[in-house]
């Protein structure tokens, strides 16, 4: 029943035991087998081929649109790391911009978002550098916008701060709306907003400007411009202080020995002028201070209004900060009540608290006149003593002494014969008889 060798031979491997018929059937089913194995997996890749383009010829117009511009802005837009853009100034000088990372803003707009961006340009061979976290640069417009921890530095002698900046490389300006703070070496200033003119090298610094140096101070309420080429600097409605002396003035233009330093060298004062010194207020039409001498000038009706209560004019005024006295000089005025003197020169002894005068002296009283070569006036006393080539005068009367004391409380003067000295004068006939009428 069983064809035991057929058995046997498949088992063993021995295939030419089978007939030729079998031998047949088994070489086709074979080749079915292979080309099954070789058909499916290109079949399987026709169809997924076949599903990706009907997919992508989809019915929905909507879905195709949407999926091209995605694709277009995936495509246009670039980012880029480790950037320089090289801009050419109107004098031809390249200045450099750098970021960590440029990535466009608006496809073909040429707007750049900047990371860390670095700018470096010149100023008249100097060098100005511009860092933040970020930024925004546009290029056709050559401005770029500095966002967070702002800090420009100029030529390594100044350094300013602040939070959001724009400097355009095309017209050399730039402007910052937020508080700005800089830093020299022995000096520092701030203000609520500046401006920035690279032409005329200046920095101007609006509203609530302060600034110091060593010991003096500069506020403004309005504004500061800082010319960086002549180490300049101009404010209006100004405030300087220098330990308990202020200065105040309609302008105020202060020179720097740098903008390092910010160390005041000297400093005027144009219009309304206001100097407030030991108790004393002066005022003026102009002001000037030089730092190396350590003086100050009042130039033009000059005017000094003392707690004591008297009121001194003159032409021009010089007060030495050092050794604390105030010279007047031309047309000198001292009013205390009735009492008025007059003089050519005179200087204020802070620490004496006294008035000399020099090149002649007139004391006006209600008693009388009384004139000298020369004279101090005892602010405390108020008292005035005249010396040398002393005469009172009163109703034509005139008596001469080597020494009078005019006393500002009595508004009476009397004369003093020095050392065995005599008083003489002359007395009019009048006078005579009035005092035998009575």
């Amino acid at each position: 029943m069983f064809d035991t060798k057929k058995i046997d031979s498949f088992f063993s491997g021995d295939k030419n035991l089978l007939d030729e018929k079998e031998q047949i059937f088994m070489s086709r089913r074979m080749k079915v087998v292979r080309f099954f194995k070789l058909f499916l997996p290109c079949l399987v890749a026709l169809l997924l081929g076949l599903g990706i383009v009907l997919f992508d010829f989809d019915n929905s117009a909507d879905t195709a649109v949407n999926l091209a511009d995605e694709e277009r802005l995936y495509f246009e837009k670039f980012r880029m790391k480790n950037t320089v853009f090289e801009i050419t100034d109107r004098d031809g000088k390249f200045s450099v911009l750098k970021a960590d990372v440029v990535e466009e803003n608006t496809p073909g707009k040429k707007i750049y978002d900047l990371t860390n961006p670095d700018a470096q340009t010149l100023d008249k061979g100097k060098t100005i550098t511009l860092t933040a976290k970020t930024g925004t640069y546009e290029q056709n417009k050559q401005e770029l916008k500095l966002l967070t921890d702002v800090i420009a530095n100029y030529d390594k002698q100044m350094e300013i701060k602040t939070n959001s900046g724009t400097y355009n490389f095309a017209t050399e300006q730039g402007y910052g709306n937020e508080k700005v703070i800089g830093n020299g070496e022995k000096g520092n200033f701030e203000a609520d907003r500046f401006t920035f003119d690279k032409k005329r090298g200046a920095i101007t610094l609006i509203g609530n400007v302060y600034m110091k140096s060593g010991e003096a101070e500069l506020r403004s309420p309005d504004k500061a411009t800082l010319f960086t080429e002549g180490n300049k600097f101009i404010s209006t409605q100004a405030t300087l202080t220098k330990g308990k002396d202020v200065l105040k003035g309609d302008e105020v233009t202060a020179y720097f020995k740098d903008t390092k330093k910010f160390e005041i060298d000297k400093a005027f004062s144009k219009g309304h002028t206001e100097l407030y010194s030991g108790g004393k207020k002066a005022f003026a039409d102009n002001g000037a201070y030089n730092a190396a001498n350590g003086q100050l000038k009042l130039i033009d009706n000059v005017k000094i209004i003392d707690n004591s209560g008297y009121v001194a004019t003159a032409k021009n005024g010089l007060y030495d900060l050092g050794k604390k006295t105030f010279t007047l000089e031309n047309d000198v005025r001292i009013v205390k009540g009735t009492n008025v003197i007059t003089a050519p020169k005179a200087i204020y002894f802070e620490t004496k608290d006294e008035l000399r005068f020099y090149g002649g002296i007139k004391v006006q009283q209600e008693s009388g006149i009384a004139t000298a070569d020369n004279g101090v006036y005892y602010i405390k006393k108020n008292q005035a003593e005249l010396e040398n080539n002393v005469v009172l005068t009163k109703d034509g009367n005139a008596v001469r002494g080597d020494k009078a004391i005019s006393d500002f409380n009595t508004s009476q003067s009397r004369l003093i014969a020095k050392n065995g000295g005599r008083i003489s004068g002359k007395l009019l006939e009048s006078s005579f008889k009035s005092k035998k009428g009575k």
